[in-house]
């Protein structure tokens, strides 16, 4: 309050007024101004965004003596605060019980109602409805109309991809392709996978309008149950049966009251491409004997000197970077193993970030669901939205293999035939030598050696015990990567495939921009052309990962050092 004494005249106080009034009207506009900058770029409003989150599960079935889990996981919405769940048919089983997370944490059960699935062989039309059990009320998601949405509308979904180690959901963003397909469902480009299953699909007001079904081979053919087919069908759905042909007796669904405003959105056109001079530097180097190819993104540091830094694990010898079909060799600074980065430098000058002006700046919670731009090679960008905040990705294991066959022979487990060059044949293992021991720890039988084997995985090192005619020895062994054959589910037929480094980050940001394992090291940008992170690994189908600028300036200051004191070495 403003101090008031005998000395101050009326007109004195009416000054002091009309100077806070103005202060406050200067700070309202402020603080509005920011608010806008921090959502211009916006694909989709925080606040849709956390009331959509918050009814966005994840399920799986579970034995109901053991409690056990028994089935793969699966997305679903809750759209009541009753509890009443919307997902597919081809997860569920009517009066079955789920273990249900919510995105902050906690577990519910849930129970399995009605299952509508005409066609069995293809699961048409794929609809189920869930019940939370317990009492309520239950965070939940508003129900759209799907008969509302249009061609190229804004949609998004939150799902949990199996693949990812993490039980929150992951945003992705997308255009409404087609309204109906002549099997019946919604086709969007928000890209999923399995584990997606189930879960919601959202118009532009944060409202379901449809459950995520399929993919097809190509990347971002997305299939959608239509949320009205929910609402046709919902006293049906509300028992615990299967229900193998249409009701007789659909419900009454009325209109959508928001149509107009739905359509308004609409009209709204997309961010626009960013202006920046930042071009990502096409990298060639050799790797295992191959001529290899990666991006990577210069950055100005003091003293005008400058650094690369691409992806560690695709730079071999002797890199070069191409620009404008010209050459230039490059230094490697130093490898930062753990962030799988490497540091280059050139004697020539290339476009860059300039470090200085994003230091400080940070990736915090609230950059959710921003939309990105990555610069890649010949002026080509992809978009997408970030759609998981900076996480610790933890090593995802790759069972290992001794690359050699081995068969229990008198009660030992014994090599009965070595590959070349395999992780047996490099640590001096023959054909006849027997088992004895792991790390220590008996191995004396088939199965014994078997149970063992699942609990290391590749890259581990094993101290060998094994008995080569009746002289006992030991050695090293590095284990090798089992190669499996990945299951041809078209969630797997992704262009160049994944990254073969693509876990066991410190932090990296998840994003849906579909890049590719070679257009890795590449820059992202926000509307404004500011520097968000770098592109590290394609990890699967719908997840890029990226390291946040944050590490990227802790990498660059030890570039920094060793550049200005002249020394190299692995960081």
């Amino acid at each position: 309050m403003i101090p008031c004494s005998k000395k101050f005249s009326e007109s004195t106080l009416l000054q002091y007024l009309i100077i806070w009034t103005i202060l406050c009207l200067i700070t309202c506009y402020n603080c509005c101004l920011a608010q806008s900058k921090q959502t211009a770029d916006r694909e989709i409003p925080r606040s849709i965004i956390d009331r959509a989150l918050a009814a966005s599960i994840k399920m799986f079935g579970i034995d109901s003596v053991s409690g056990q889990q028994n089935s793969a996981p699966f997305s679903g919405v809750i759209v009541c605060t009753d509890g009443s769940i919307l997902t597919v048919a081809h997860s569920t089983k009517p009066g079955n019980f789920y273990r249900v997370i919510f995105p902050n944490g906690k577990q519910g059960l849930a129970k399995a109602l009605g299952r509508l699935v005409v066609d069995q062989q293809s699961n048409l039309p794929d609809i189920a409805m869930m019940k939370m059990q317990g009492e309520g009320p239950w965070p939940f998601a508003e129900m759209g109309w799907s008969s509302s949405i249009s061609e190229n509308q804004r949609c998004f979904g939150l799902s949990y991809p199996e693949t990812l180690p993490f039980n929150f959901p992951f945003l992705r963003a997308g255009r409404i392709l087609k309204k109906m397909d002549d099997y019946g469902f919604i086709q969007s480009s928000s890209i999923m996978e399995p584990g997606d299953s189930g879960g919601p699909l959202f118009d532009a007001l944060g409202r379901v309008i449809g459950l995520h079904s399929r993919i097809d081979a190509a990347e971002g053919s997305n299939f959608e149950v239509p949320v009205n087919s929910y609402r046709i069908y919902w006293r049906s759905l509300t028992h615990p049966t299967a229900i193998s042909s249409y009701p007789t007796d659909p419900d009454s669904i009325g209109s959508d009251p928001l149509a107009k405003k739905l359509a308004e959105l609409g009209l709204k056109k997309p961010a626009q491409d960013p202006k920046t001079n930042v071009q990502p530097i096409p990298i060639g180097s050799t790797l295992n004997g191959y001529r290899t190819r990666i991006l990577g993104t210069a950055f100005n540091l003091a003293n005008n000197k400058q650094v690369i830094l691409s992806k560690s694990s695709q730079v071999g010898a002797a890199p070069i970077a191409t620009i404008q079909n010209r050459n230039y060799a490059l230094k490697i600074l130093f490898r930062n193993e753990k962030n799988d980065l490497i540091a280059l430098v050139s004697d020539h000058k290339f476009p860059a970030v300039t470090a200085s002006k994003i230091a400080g700046q940070g990736l915090p919670d609230s950059l959710l669901g921003i939309k990105l731009w990555s610069l890649l090679a010949a002026n080509q960008r992809k978009t997408g939205v970030l759609g998981m905040s900076p996480q610790t990705f933890p090593r995802i294991p790759i069972p290992g293999t001794f690359d050699a066959q081995m068969q229990e022979i008198q009660g030992f487990p014994t090599l009965t035939k070595v590959d070349s060059m395999g992780a047996a044949d490099r640590a001096g293992l023959l054909a006849g030598d027997r088992m004895i021991a792991l790390n220590g720890h008996d191995v004396a039988s088939a199965a014994k050696i078997n149970a063992a084997m699942q609990q290391f995985y590749a890259g581990d090192t094993l101290q060998v015990h094994f008995r080569r005619g009746v002289t006992e020895l030991h050695t090293k062994i590095i284990l090798s990567r089992w190669n499996l054959r990945e299951n041809p589910h078209p969630a797997n037929n992704i262009p160049q495939g994944k990254s073969l480094r693509r876990d066991n980050f410190p932090q990296v940001f998840i994003h849906d921009s579909r890049i590719h394992a070679d257009e890795c090291g590449s820059p992202i940008v926000d509307s404004k052309g500011n520097f968000i992170g770098l592109n590290i690994a394609r990890f699967s189908h719908t997840a890029c990962l990226a390291i946040p600028r944050d590490t990227i300036l802790d990498v660059l200051s030890k570039a920094q050092h060793l550049i200005s004191s002249s020394k190299s070495e692995n960081y």
